[in-house]
């Protein structure tokens, strides 16, 4: 692979926008390659050398994977919760025994929030934001690290067949990105995709995952 595919790669990762306008015939190997010496991808004498790797360069098939991802979005179920709080701690044995006591506060019955994820480092916590005080006389004595208020979580229910087909989750980030709507923590569980962002972006993520659902 050559130095000027590798750096074109990176860009794509970067701007997701810039294959799927190509791909859909927007603008052509000609223009793309101009702009990729634009952007210092190559040389300004290497013209013909981008447009080469633009041939040789396998895009993914945009469109296909698309309509597969799209027909799968009409099958899903969506729903929104707001206030909700994510607390970061360093990893503590301790902090993961207390949190059987967190666990048997929460009443899912009701509705309520409770979601955790232990890493390498950080454990990090899923709450209901009116439940923090409730919890602060059993969390006081770790590290906190982060806090992020006033989040809103969505929860994508995706059908069974979605385990076969790729890019259904790029289809929403992607969808994101060019909507310049910041994806603060993401979760899978099974057939469930969360997305968490600020309370700001809410409606106009799912303005964007309803369009989805009846394109």
């Amino acid at each position: 692979m050559s130095q000027i595919e590798q750096d074109f790669r990176q860009l794509l990762a970067a701007k997701p926008e810039i294959e799927k306008c190509y791909t859909e015939g927007l603008i052509n190997r000609r223009a793309l390659a101009r702009y990729l010496i634009h952007k210092g991808i190559a040389g300004k004498n290497q013209m013909d050398a981008v447009v080469a790797m633009l041939r040789r360069y396998e895009f993914s098939d945009e469109k296909k994977l698309q309509k597969e991802c799209l027909d799968l979005f009409k099958q899903t179920r969506i729903t929104v919760k707001d206030k909700i709080a994510i607390l970061e701690f360093k990893k503590d044995k301790t902090l993961m025994q207390k949190l059987q006591k967190i666990i048997s506060h929460t009443d899912y019955d009701k509705g309520e929030t409770l979601k955790i994820v232990i890493g390498t480092q950080n454990i990090t916590l899923f709450i209901d934001q009116k439940k923090m005080e409730q919890l602060k006389e059993v969390l006081d004595d770790f590290t906190l690290m982060h806090t992020q208020k006033n989040m809103s979580e969505i929860s994508i229910i995706f059908p069974e067949e979605t385990k076969k087909i790729k890019g259904t989750l790029s289809l929403v980030t992607k969808e994101f990105v060019l909507n310049d709507i910041t994806i603060s923590e993401c979760l899978t569980a099974s057939l469930e995709l969360l997305i968490y962002v600020k309370e700001e972006y809410v409606i106009k993520a799912y303005e964007i995952l309803r369009r989805l659902q009846h394109s």
